[in-house]
Parts: C-alpha cells; structure tokens; sequence
C-alpha cells in the first residue's frame, strides 16, 4: 500500500464541490495519477461533467452482466471515467470494462485502507 497518496483539505487538488458539503473528509486517499485536464484549473480526476457512476448488484444475471461490461466500456470509449465500487460483481464487471480498454475508472471504497478491513 505504499503508493496510495494523499490529498487533504488545504491541497490545490482537493475537489472543489466536496470542500462544500458539511463535513468534508479532512483527507483523501488515491492510488494512481490525477491527469491535469487542458484549460482546467482542477485535475480531470475531480471534473464531475467528466465521470459517470454505475454500480449494481452483488447477485448479477448473466444478462446484467453483459450490459454492465457493454455500457461500461461504450461510455468509457466516449471519454467518461467511470467510477464504481469495488464489491464483487456487477462494479467489478464495471472496472474490468474499463480497463481492459485503457480507459481511467474510479473505484470509491467504503472503508478505510487497512488491508485486513476492506470491504466486502
């Protein structure tokens, strides 16, 4: 886990719409790189016209399945990062879409770093 870096509060990259919720995290935890974006004053990573999220079920029909890798790849092709989860299934079907075409995915976990409490 030596590569996930920080961003806290106070730093240039920190998102500018998270800093406005009640209560934002003091600091944020990311494993890969945030890609400045051409006549942005954020990274591309933080851009919320730029991302698209697509979560679903655990319990997946091949049918859901399909369509999960399909639109996940389609959009992804277009130019959207796509973000999800990291639970089996239908998000991890959404980052493999992505992936596998060189495209960036966001995975948001729901708990903390330590190996031995990630979830699920």
């Amino acid at each position: 886990m030596e590569d996930i870096k920080t961003i806290d509060l106070n730093d240039k990259n920190y998102p500018k719409l998270l800093k406005k919720i009640k209560n934002p995290p003091k600091i944020l935890y990311y494993l890969g790189k945030l890609k400045a974006a051409a006549h942005m004053d954020e990274p591309r990573l933080w851009r919320e016209e730029s991302r698209f999220a697509i979560v679903g079920t655990r319990r997946f029909s091949p049918y859901g399945k399909r369509i999960a890798l399909e639109i996940a790849g389609d959009l992804a092709e277009a130019g959207l990062t796509i973000v999800s989860g990291l639970a089996p299934g239908i998000d991890t079907f959404v980052h493999q879409a992505t992936i596998e075409r060189g495209k960036r995915t966001i995975a948001v976990l729901g708990t903390g770093l330590d190996e031995k409490i990630i979830y699920p």
